[in-house]
């Protein structure tokens, strides 16, 4: 059969016919290259939502398991597809295509986290990964249209897109060829491109911009060396339509663009440590080409030192194994203390800029994070309110208890009877469990929490509730307690929550939380 000499409607209608084989499934490739769209058959359908067999069938590699809490290329495609089952489902829900009874994935209101972000030590399969997605997205999801941007030419030749090459170019039932010129084109709305980043007179912005497409991804590799507009652009663009963007990096940097970006609350961030990947847990090549135990055994000889205990500013890990480093034999739990270039070149963790003094290090908010609930004082209850000025700035309550800190409540309006009336519940709650002692601190700068101060100075029910019941309006600006160490409120605040968070258990708190509170530098007065 000669598609060439027939119609593209003759064509589907003799494809369709065929009994499912290997040769029906090439001639739907080569109708998809001859007319831009494939006949109704099923090549790739039952690989929609399962990128792992996917890339097993059609790109010949399998996708690593991480081990709990310690994320692999697995737990990443698993975010992946949740991101695309979730847009789909509410798309057809606001198209009432289907009902609130029918939804699975997403619920209304619920904020998808359609941008995947990727901090990594090195050579653990993060370039490999976003290989497989490019391909899985390409193929399963059409017609698509694919972007991705690294700060060099270079770099996108010989790293995401060698890989795509290798990927590809050995399976001749995949659509479309991979040109040159780092691009994979299918259709005029079905297509995969390479591009170098760069702002030459001003006019990246408008080279980057304008794509729309029922789907569309974004993949920046090296991300952190992405010029700033980039971001920007990829954010005009998934505004519309289905979307992922996919950020990789071996992060150096807590002021990048590819760090900032993590506190918003469509992101989600994913941490791939060369201690837990395979080869080195297994000391063995289970996936060629990937780090071995031994770059982490020559990285810790150089870069780290044992120590006694867990310094969570520092960074201190376990190590999953034994290992014997310079004839020293250390057993599986030793503690060792990294230095800056073991950090992101093994961690995959941002140091912070040794000239830099941060108020309250990553270490310790971390650590805060992960750190087992172990019970406290349950008398005694302190609650911290914010409250929003205007526009999209965002007020908050976080509930500090028994050993446990968490945000109780998000607020986008300046009303402060809603300020007060979810205070209120909150407190009543923590009554009925034993608090006696509450404290409401209020911040007062600007005069907008005057209103949420005067509802609860004034409630007759608080007061009868709690026999030490006391609210405090806060000037950030105002006179530290400590005028010896300090030069204004605002910064003896964030020394002592520094402080506080080395013995509290903070509950899911919300990515900005850490932007708001790793990033407050201070000067010595010396």
């Amino acid at each position: 059969m000669d598609l060439g000499l027939i119609t593209r409607e003759e064509a589907f209608e003799i494809i369709s016919a065929m009994p499912d084989s290997a040769e029906k499934d090439q001639a739907a490739l080569l109708a998809l290259e001859i007319y831009g769209a494939a006949p109704p058959i099923k090549l790739f359908e039952p690989y929609r939502f399962l990128p792992s067999e996917y890339i097993q069938k059609f790109l010949g590699w399998s996708p690593w398991e991480g081990q709990e809490n310690k994320p692999g290329q697995k737990e990443i495609l698993d975010a992946y597809i949740l991101s695309l089952q979730q847009q789909i489902e509410k798309r057809d829900f606001e198209h009432e295509i289907i009902t609130e009874n029918d939804l699975v994935y997403w619920q209304p209101e619920q904020t998808i986290k359609n941008i995947i972000r990727i901090e990594a030590g090195h050579t653990v399969g993060k370039t490999k990964l976003a290989s497989g997605i490019v391909s899985h997205f390409l193929d399963c999801f059409t017609p698509s249209i694919i972007y991705t941007f690294a700060p060099t030419y270079d770099q996108i030749k010989h790293l995401l897109w060698k890989e795509i090459e290798s990927d590809r170019g050995q399976n001749d039932k995949l659509p479309g060829r991979i040109l040159d010129n780092c691009q994979i084109k299918i259709s005029p709305n079905h297509f995969a491109q390479g591009r170098a980043t760069s702002n030459a007179g001003n006019k990246g912005t408008e080279r980057v911009q304008g794509q729309h497409n029922e789907f569309l991804m974004f993949v920046l590799d090296e991300a952190e060396g992405v010029a700033d507009f980039v971001y920007g652009a990829v954010d005009s663009m998934i505004s519309g339509g289905i979307a992922v963007v996919i950020l990789l990096a071996n992060p150096k940097t807590r002021t990048s663009k590819f760090h900032q970006i993590k506190k918003y609350s469509n992101v989600q961030s994913f941490r791939v440590s060369c201690i837990y990947h395979p080869n080195v847990i297994a000391s063995r090549e289970v996936i060629p080409g990937a780090v071995k135990r031994d770059y982490v055994r020559n990285m810790i000889e150089k870069h780290c030192v044992p120590v006694n205990k867990h310094i969570e500013a520092e960074h201190t890990f376990e190590l999953p194994f034994d290992i014997t480093v310079n004839d020293i034999f250390y057993p599986k739990g030793t503690i060792f203390q990294p230095d800056t270039e073991f950090m992101f070149r093994v961690l995959g963790i941002a140091p912070k800029n040794v000239a830099d003094k941060t108020l309250i290090p990553t270490g310790v908010y971390e650590a805060a994070k992960a750190r087992p609930h172990q019970a406290g004082d349950k008398t005694v209850a302190r609650f911290g309110v914010d409250v929003a000025r205007y526009g999209n700035d965002k007020g908050t309550l976080y509930v500090k208890w028994d050993n446990m800190v968490w945000c109780s409540a998000n607020f986008s309006k300046l009303d402060s009877n809603e300020y007060f009336q979810h205070l209120k519940a909150e407190a009543i709650k923590l009554h009925a469990k034993g608090v006696t002692s509450l404290h409401i601190r209020v911040d007062g700068g600007g005069g907008f929490g005057i209103g949420v101060i005067d509802k609860c100075t004034a409630d007759a029910e608080l007061k009868e509730l709690f026999k030490d019941f006391q609210v405090f309006e806060v000037h950030n600006n105002g006179t530290p307690y400590d005028k010896t160490k300090y030069a204004n409120l605002i910064t003896e605040l964030y020394a002592e929550t520094g402080e506080s968070l080395k013995g509290l258990t903070l509950i899911k708190p919300p990515e900005v939380l850490e932007i708001d509170l790793c990033n407050r530098f201070f000067k010595s007065r010396l």
